[in-house]
């Protein structure tokens, strides 16, 4: 549909009629009691009747909720029948049980939170407002053509600020709900409603309609490896190594900047004169160099007028005076009166930040020579710094919990509990948050268990964001901004005076970290997240407080671990499979047993008569198969354990426990077991072991005990090389 140009009509806005707004069923109802929304001692109690609903003094609204979505305003919509008819779908989608709305055969069951109204409000105000700019003033009047052409308007985003592109289909749904949901509570709207009959996009899901794809499985991508790995790696190194030098600092520059008085000096008087001398002559007679400028008062400066090629223009004599007279200010028009000391000063001993000028040696990440942790800082620069750490920790606590952002938004400088001590004399660490997914306003009360690292960079956090009882202990940035963030530094002067890896340019979310931990967990067990962090430890942790508290969000996270881990022995299962078929038999003492299993498998799939759909029956009669074989499988790092038969478990039998539901992986000895097998993704493994011990066996300054018991180890590992060289000719045995 063209909409011709003469019909674009802008109508004045105005107040809602006494009489409409009177005859509405919700008039003079208080929109918090009614919807159950708890408002903090006098705090605004917004009123159906009014056009802008101020839900600020909610008490329960997530830390997450942007500021903006406590404000529910309905003024923008132009005309004032239209308003009110936003006003009672919105109100109606929040009190779902009020009786009118009960009576409405296709509304919402489930209440919506405050801030799913406000985005739906949002909608509201752009979709009516675009009919009023057709020229419609009555809503019987649209057709399907209206609601074609605006959602044809609306899937390229266009913001000035903040750039343009293309909808996603999730938010499309967002947009397009409201368009349709008119249509299913127009019995309900006392003013301007759709006629009878008419819903857009009949006959259509507006999933559909939106390009929404509802797949069942987890559709969100895991991060790319190569980036990664050194994002957790200069995380860990930021938090555990460089973050309590980073906070002690800024903390130091805090107090120093509580201390200074508000007084700008106005003039230089001979004894200020004098005072101001011996400040300089003392950081020349130490050689320190002066104070540096913060880049955004030095922008000023010049923007003051200031020479930028001035040798004075970069240093900060504001804080030369601090140190030893009562003011905190010095214009730069009085530098004139002291120039030449300072220039005298600044060609002897320099420009420098005031912070971290004795910055503690660290080792570096790569080769563990020690360096000094920072270079000079100015306090922009410290405050830069200290946001990085921030980002590295809230990017390192979703790497290694899988916590949910909304979780993260939630921890205070109270959630790290005291550590528990249990068996073997280790500790467990909790953290208690809010789960807010799928619970009301103000989600429930959660805890996790976690890795020491995560627990120890949520207190770092609290310190750096001057957090302090209930407040947030991470900036509510998004992810993928907190994550540029970090990556800049890694790949600037800093990360790399400090050798860290650089982080390739890629795509990181919330989403995306949860995703690949569950992956990482659920194909790579026992192997390693990033430096100094082993999986198998993640996968205890993530277990223990599943078991605290089933049902949590860590139970949802540890749930999509083991269908990651089904979906994955299955495909490794199908591999081995389709080997045996092309002649690459397994390896191994279980390999006979594996191979009568498939044998199995093509004898039941001879038997079996598929229908008309031969092709397709038979594939999945096949998968139907493999997933029985695929359910005994156990991933270890050199050998696949099909675990079927626990009397016979090699290492259920060392460790005197027969009677063992799984196999025990750090006694796994495959060259033995009846039930492990070698593949050929498992040759890079056992030749790696096989040269690395030939290397200690020749050198001349290795023990000889230590050969002795190295020895066999060696002729093992070579004994399964060649076992799985053999078996993947064709030369194995049939």
């Amino acid at each position: 549909m063209t909409v011709p140009r003469r019909a674009v009509v802008v109508m004045p806005a105005g107040p809602i009629p006494a009489q409409w707004a009177a005859a509405s069923p919700f008039a003079g109802l208080d929109v918090c009691r009614a919807a159950g929304w708890e408002v903090l001692p006098g705090g605004p109690r917004p009123n159906f009747d009014e056009d802008f609903w101020d839900l600020t003094g909610l008490r329960d609204m997530p830390k997450s909720a942007r500021s903006n979505t406590r404000r529910m305003d309905f003024r923008a919509i132009i005309d004032p029948a239209f308003r009110l008819t936003a006003k009672e779908y919105i109100f109606a989608l929040a009190v779902p049980d009020h009786e009118l709305v009960l009576a409405l055969p296709d509304a919402a069951r489930a209440a919506y939170k405050p801030t799913s109204c406000f985005n739906y409000c949002v909608q509201l105000v752009r979709w009516l407002n675009f009919l009023t700019a057709q020229g419609i003033s009555d809503l019987t009047a649209v057709m399907q053509e209206h609601c074609d052409v605006y959602r044809v308007m609306r899937l390229e985003r266009k913001r000035p600020t903040r750039g343009t592109g293309p909808i996603s289909a999730g938010t499309m749904l967002t947009i397009l709900q409201p368009v349709r949901n008119l249509a299913v509570y127009q019995e309900l709207f006392s003013k301007a409603a759709y006629r009878p009959g008419f819903a857009p996009w009949p006959g259509l899901a507006l999933t559909d309609v939106a390009g929404w794809k509802n797949k069942q499985e987890n559709s969100v991508p895991a991060v790319a490896e190569e980036v990664f790995q050194p994002t957790v790696a200069a995380a860990l190194y930021l938090t555990e190594t460089l973050g309590p030098l980073v906070a002690d600092e800024f903390e130091r520059m805090l107090r120093e900047v509580e201390t200074r008085n508000s007084s700008t000096m106005r003039s230089i008087s001979p004894a200020a004169g004098a005072t101001f001398s011996q400040i300089v002559a003392s950081y020349v007679r130490r050689g320190q160099p002066l104070p540096e400028l913060d880049g955004r008062l030095l922008t000023k400066r010049i923007g003051g007028g200031a020479d930028p090629e001035d040798p004075l223009v970069r240093v900060h004599v504001s804080r030369l005076i601090n140190e030893r007279m009562n003011y905190s200010a010095f214009p730069y028009r009085l530098v004139e009166s002291v120039r030449p000391m300072l220039e005298d000063a600044v060609a002897k001993v320099g420009i420098a930040g005031s912070h971290a000028r004795d910055a503690t040696p660290v080792s570096r990440y790569d080769d563990q020579v020690l360096a000094p942790w920072s270079l000079p800082l100015t306090g922009q620069q410290l405050r830069d710094l200290a946001f990085v750490v921030l980002a590295a920790c809230r990017i390192l606590v979703a790497s290694i919990s899988g916590m949910r952002a909304s979780e993260l938004d939630e921890l205070t400088p109270l959630s790290p509990q005291a550590p528990v001590t249990v068996s073997g004399d280790t500790q467990r660490f909790r953290l208690t948050s809010r789960l807010i997914k799928g619970h009301d306003l103000g989600g429930v009360q959660a805890e996790w268990v976690v890795l020491e690292p995560a627990y120890r960079a949520v207190q770092l956090a609290a310190r750096l964001n001057q957090a302090a009882d209930d407040g947030q202990v991470f900036p509510r940035s998004p992810t993928d901004f907190l994550h540029g963030r970090l990556r800049d530094w890694v790949n600037g002067p800093g990360g790399q005076r400090l050798g860290l890896a650089p982080i390739p340019a890629g795509p990181v979310n919330g989403r995306m970290l949860r995703r690949t931990l569950a992956l990482t967990l659920a194909y790579r067990t026992g192997g390693l997240l990033a430096a100094k962090i082993h999986l198998k430890h993640v996968s205890v942790v993530t277990t223990e407080g599943y078991a605290h508290k089933p049902g949590g969000s860590q139970g949802s996270l540890l749930a999509e671990v083991e269908r990651a881990q089904e979906e994955h022995h299955l495909e490794l299962t199908e591999a081995a499979y389709h080997d045996y078929q092309n002649g690459r038999m397994p390896a191994g003492p279980g390999a006979r047993d594996l191979i009568k299993a498939f044998e199995h498998i093509d004898d039941a799939l001879k038997e079996h008569q598929p229908g008309p759909a031969a092709v397709l029956d038979s594939d999945r009669r096949l998968e139907m198969l493999l997933k029985q074989q695929a359910k005994s499988l156990h991933v270890q790092a050199a050998n696949y354990c099909w675990f079927r038969d626990p009397s016979r478990a090699l290492c259920l039998k060392l460790a005197g426990t027969p009677n063992a539901t799984k196999p025990l992986a750090g006694m796994c000895d495959s060259a033995r077991c009846p039930q492990a097998t070698h593949h050929p993704c498992h040759l890079p493994v056992w030749e790696s072991t096989a040269a690395s011990n030939t290397i200690f066996l020749d050198n001349p300054r290795f023990p000889k005990a230590e050969k002795a018991r190295l020895q066999p180890e060696l002729e093992r590992a070579q004994q399964i090389v060649n076992e799985i060289i053999t078996a993947n000719t064709g030369l194995g045995e049939e």
